[in-house]
């Protein structure tokens, strides 16, 4: 048994595993089906799912602070003050994307 670096979402009542871009546009779409805020519905079970606020928090926390961090990379080269802050700008989202991978989790709305 391997280690897998994305975790892919899977309803903890039915054990479906979810596509990614169909549970992000559920999540973060303008028509949300689930109750919760950050939530969604299960297609094979309609199990009511929600993102624990306590993940929520880790992706945004850890997106901001090692985006951030690794933007002080980009002292080393000779960019414009608008080149910088885009080039920082992408760094925070790229590994905000990389959170969402990785400490993504459904569990049932109680």
């Amino acid at each position: 048994m391997g280690i897998t670096l994305v975790n892919n979402p899977r309803c903890p009542r039915c054990a479906h595993t979810f596509v990614w871009s169909g549970v992000l546009k559920q999540i973060l779409g303008p028509g949300r089906s689930g109750s919760a805020l950050w939530g969604a519905l299960c297609p094979e079970c309609g199990a009511d799912l929600r993102v624990p606020m306590t993940r929520v928090l880790l992706i945004v926390a850890s997106g901001i602070f090692f985006g951030s961090q690794s933007s002080t990379l980009l002292v080393l080269g000779d960019l414009s003050r608008v080149e910088f802050y885009t080039a920082q700008l992408l760094l925070i989202l790229g590994f905000y994307a990389i959170a969402v991978f990785i400490f993504f989790k459904l569990e049932p709305v109680e």
